[in-house]
C-alpha cells in the first residue's frame, strides 16, 4: 500500500476514534438530513472532465473505446487511431471558456438551491487538487477548478455538494486488458496510477463487476483515503457516490467513510448528508437516491432523484438528445410530491461553456420556479398523498410516463395544499377527487379560496364528497404544469 495513503487511514481512524460517529450504523443512525437540503428539493448535478474532450458516446469514453463491440470503439479508431490513448486525452481538455461565475449565475437563475459537479469520475482524474495522486487538475493544468467553483457557488447564495465515482475505477478500463494487452493501459506500469487496477476476471468476462470482481483491500484504502481527501479540501455540505459501493466488502470502508466525514462535519459546524443508491447505506444513516427513477408513493425520510436533461448521456456529446423543459419539470413535481429532492444533471462542453440547449431548458425550468417555486420549497407531501391518476414505478432508469387530462400531484405548507395539474391542456373545469370534503378519504378543512399561482383570474370552486371542483373561466397565460394554491384552515 502507498504510503500517503496509509497515513492518510491512519487519520481517519484517528478522527473517529476521538469523534461523535463511529463506523457503526447504530453511531451513523444519528444523521439528520440537512435543513437546507430539505428546503432546498432542487439542486443541479454536473459532468464535465476529460471523457468530455471526445464529445461521443458518453461519460463511460473511457472505457467503451477499449470494447471492441462497442460504436465508441469504431468512433476512436476512426477519428484518432489505435495508438491514442486515453492519457493522450488530458492534453486536449483546455477549458479556456470555463467561467465558474457564469456557471453559479445560470444554476442560481435556474432556481437551483445547491450545486453538485462530479469531483473524479471513473476514469481517475480528480478535478481538484490532491497529494494523493499526480493526475489531478492542480498538478496536470495549475487550476483547481472545483473550489473556483465553490467559491461562485456560495457567492452566489448556493450550497456546494460533491461528486465521487472513483470505486469503480477498480475495473473500469479492463476493456482495455482483455483486448488490448499492449495498451498503456496494460503494458506498463508507468501510468498504473492513472488507469488504475483495470481488473479483469479470470473468465474474461469485463462486464461481471457485481459477480465476479471483488475489490482488493489495497484498492478500498485507496478508495476511502482518496474520498476522505476530497472532503478535506472541498468541505462539500454532502458527497454522492455511485453505485459498486454496495458490494459486501466496501461496508467497513464506507462505514468509515461517512464517520470520518459526519465528524468532520460537526469541526466545520455544517449539517451534511451523503447520497448513496441500491442499499449502499443502512436506512436512516444517509440519503437515498434513485438515478434516473423514482419511488412510487411518499418515503417517510427525504430521498433523492437524479437525472439528466439528455436522454443519452450525462456529459456533453454532439449527439446529445435532450428532454423538453414540462417534461423535466413534471418530473420536478413527482419527485417532491414524494418528500424527495431532485437533482439535475447538465453536461457542459470541455472548453468550459455550457451549451445554448442546457442554457434554454434551465431559463425554462428558472422562469416556472419564480411563479410556482412557494409550491417546491420547503414544501412536504400531502396527507392525502402525492396525487392522483397516473403514477411511477419504484427502480432506477424508469422515467417514461406520459401524464393524462386526470393526473395531479400535491404538496403542502402549513395553511395551504398546492395541486398541480399535470396534462398540458386547457380546461373550463377540473376535479380533483382525493381532496373531496371526507374525514378518512379526503380533506376536513374549511377551504377559504383557490388560486392561480402566476395569475389573477377569478377561480371558482366548490366541494362535495366526490371532489374538490376548480372552475378556470379563462385560458391563464401561465407556463404548463399549473399550480393552484388551496388556502385551507
Amino acid at each position: 500500500m502507498d504510503e500517503k495513503i496509509k497515513a492518510y487511514v491512519k487519520k481517519i481512524d484517528e478522527t473517529i476514534d476521538a469523534g461523535k460517529f463511529k463506523d457503526n450504523w447504530e453511531s451513523l443512525s444519528a444523521h439528520k438530513t440537512p435543513d437546507w437540503y430539505r428546503q432546498g428539493r432542487f439542486g443541479i448535478f454536473i459532468h464535465w472532465g476529460v471523457y468530455s474532450v471526445p464529445a461521443f458516446g458518453n461519460e463511460w469514453y473511457p472505457r467503451r473505446m477499449y470494447d471492441k463491440t462497442d460504436p465508441v470503439f469504431l468512433h476512436h479508431i476512426a477519428k484518432y487511431g489505435k495508438k491514442f490513448e486515453y492519457r493522450h486525452f488530458i492534453d486536449r481538455f483546455s477549458p479556456d471558456k470555463y467561467v465558474p461565475a457564469e456557471w453559479a449565475k445560470l444554476f442560481a437563475d435556474a432556481g437551483a438551491k445547491f450545486v453538485m459537479p462530479v469531483c473524479e469520475h471513473h476514469d481517475g482524474i480528480k478535478m481538484y487538487g490532491s497529494d494523493l495522486n499526480r493526475w489531478n487538475m492542480v498538478s496536470l493544468k495549475g487550476r483547481d477548478y472545483m473550489l473556483e467553483l465553490k467559491e461562485q457557488v456560495e457567492k452566489a447564495g448556493m450550497t456546494f455538494l460533491a461528486s465521487n465515482h472513483r470505486a469503480e475505477h477498480y475495473w473500469f478500463m479492463n476493456f482495455a486488458r482483455k483486448n488490448f494487452p499492449e495498451s498503456e493501459v496494460v503494458a506498463t506500469e508507468e501510468f498504473r496510477d492513472l488507469y488504475g487496477p483495470a481488473y479483469c476476471p479470470p473468465s474474461g468476462k469485463a462486464r461481471k463487476t457485481d459477480k465476479e470482481i471483488t475489490a482488493t483491500s489495497d484498492w478500498l484504502c485507496d478508495w476511502l483515503a482518496s474520498a476522505c481527501e476530497m472532503i478535506d479540501r472541498l468541505k462539500p455540505s454532502a458527497v454522492y457516490f455511485d453505485w459498486w459501493i454496495q458490494k459486501t466488502e466496501f461496508k467497513p470502508y464506507l462505514k468509515k467513510f461517512i464517520a470520518y466525514y459526519y465528524n468532520r462535519a460537526e469541526e466545520w459546524g455544517k449539517q451534511v448528508t451523503v447520497f448513496y443508491k441500491v442499499g449502499a447505506v443502512m436506512n436512516g444513516c444517509a440519503t437515498f437516491d434513485v438515478e434516473r427513477g423514482q419511488v412510487a408513493d411518499v418515503r417517510a425520510d427525504v430521498w433523492q432523484s437524479d437525472t439528466s436533461t439528455a436522454r443519452n448521456s450525462w456529459c456533453y456529446t454532439d449527439l446529445n438528445i435532450f428532454k423538453q423543459p414540462i417534461e423535466i419539470i413534471c418530473n420536478l413535481i413527482d419527485v417532491v410530491s414524494k418528500n424527495g429532492c431532485f437533482m439535475l444533471n447538465v453536461g457542459p462542453k470541455a472548453d468550459g461553456e455550457i451549451c445554448d440547449k442546457d442554457k434554454k431548458i434551465l431559463s425554462d425550468i428558472g422562469e416556472w420556479l419564480k411563479i410556482n417555486g412557494e409550491a417546491i420549497y420547503d414544501a412536504s407531501p400531502c396527507e392525502v398523498g402525492f396525487g392522483e391518476g397516473r403514477k411511477r414505478k419504484t427502480g432506477s432508469f424508469k422515467e417514461k410516463l406520459v401524464y393524462g387530462p386526470r393526473d395531479y400531484r400535491f404538496t403542502f405548507k402549513t395553511g395551504a395544499i398546492y395541486a398541480f395539474q399535470m396534462f398540458p391542456a386547457y380546461r373550463k373545469e377540473i376535479r380533483i377527487k382525493k381532496l373531496a370534503f371526507s374525514g378518512e378519504h379526503g380533506i376536513r378543512y374549511d377551504i377559504k379560496k383557490v388560486e392561480l399561482l402566476g395569475s389573477d383570474i377569478k377561480i371558482k370552486h366548490y366541494q362535495d364528497e366526490s371532489g374538490l371542483y376548480i372552475g378556470i373561466p379563462e385560458k391563464p397565460d401561465v407556463p404548463f404544469p399549473y399550480c393552484f394554491k388551496i388556502t385551507v384552515d
